[in-house]
């Protein structure tokens, strides 16, 4: 008898934490006091076929990569409208065009930044990364060179730094993000391709890839690999393209495992979390 209420008091006490997981609401109205929590918030600018991601927490923000060219002044203007005119630091995944012409521009605009981060060398040989190094060094913003397993701060939001250090293309090579804050976790993927996700799945614990929260790499042009998926087992899926027939493979991934999902391109996405829970919406057709 006493083993049995042993067994069901450890039940009862075990029910809280099984209560207080954390949800994913897609295009729901939060709580009446949602903006009065400490929040993590990830915006996701509609800059068509290319990453454009500003991340606030605890009164600091950063930006993860910059989008392309076209789209440079609209990223101006938004940071100015949300008074950010300096950034703990502006972190580029690789230089592409889509994902690093925003960050140059910025700087010339004159948003200042505690650090330029990135895992290429300072001296990596591209032409883009050699740009944007010499307009931060301009601008007076230090560079920093990631390392794999470094991490960064924001409030008490954490980014782990990761990548497959032998890939043989910029795309390999681009940096995969894992991004908690309380029990909440995202994997932003940058570009990442099919070779590095295999790489990751052999490299990494498997909890090290689950989130609640995942974005396509390269824009959704490709799918996941399915394994990869498998273990990331996501809630909600984000893509930086348009809904288009380009990204035909992806939709079909997310209509087969029945997940909710929307593409930057045909609006901006915000994601906000409290370290528990998350309300995600888009501003359709808006920036």
């Amino acid at each position: 008898m006493k083993r049995i209420f042993a067994f069901f008091l450890c039940v009862m006490l075990m029910l809280p934490c099984v209560s207080a997981l954390g949800e994913v609401y897609v295009d729901q109205t939060p709580p009446a006091d949602w903006s009065e929590r400490d929040l993590m918030r990830l915006t996701v600018f509609r800059t068509g076929e290319s990453d454009c991601m500003l991340m606030e927490a605890g009164g600091e923000a950063m930006m993860i990569d910059g989008g392309a060219n076209p789209w440079r002044e609209k990223l101006r203007d938004a940071l100015a409208e949300r008074g950010i005119s300096h950034l703990k630091y502006i972190y580029n995944t690789h230089p592409h065009d889509d994902h690093i012409d925003g960050l140059y521009r910025i700087m010339q605009y004159g948003v200042t930044a505690d650090e330029f981060v990135s895992i290429f060398a300072e001296n990596f040989r591209n032409d883009l990364h050699q740009r944007t190094v010499k307009q931060a060094a301009a601008s007076g913003i230090p560079y920093r060179q990631l390392q794999v397993g470094d991490v960064l701060t924001l409030g008490d939001v954490t980014l782990t730094i990761y990548r497959w250090e032998d890939g043989s293309t910029i795309n390999d090579l681009s940096t995969l993000t894992r991004v908690e804050f309380g029990d909440c976790s995202m994997l932003l993927t940058a570009d990442i391709t099919g070779l590095a996700q295999r790489h990751f799945m052999a490299t990494l614990p498997a909890e090290t890839l689950k989130a609640d929260v995942a974005k396509f790499p390269h824009h959704g042009l490709t799918p996941f690999v399915t394994e990869f998926l498998d273990i990331v087992d996501p809630e909600f899926l984000f893509a930086t393209n348009k809904t288009s027939d380009e990204v035909r493979k992806a939709r079909n991934q997310i209509n087969n495992r029945k997940l909710p999902a929307k593409f930057s391109g045909d609006g901006t996405i915000v994601l906000e979390c409290d370290g528990t829970d998350w309300y995600i919406y888009q501003k359709l057709k808006e920036f």
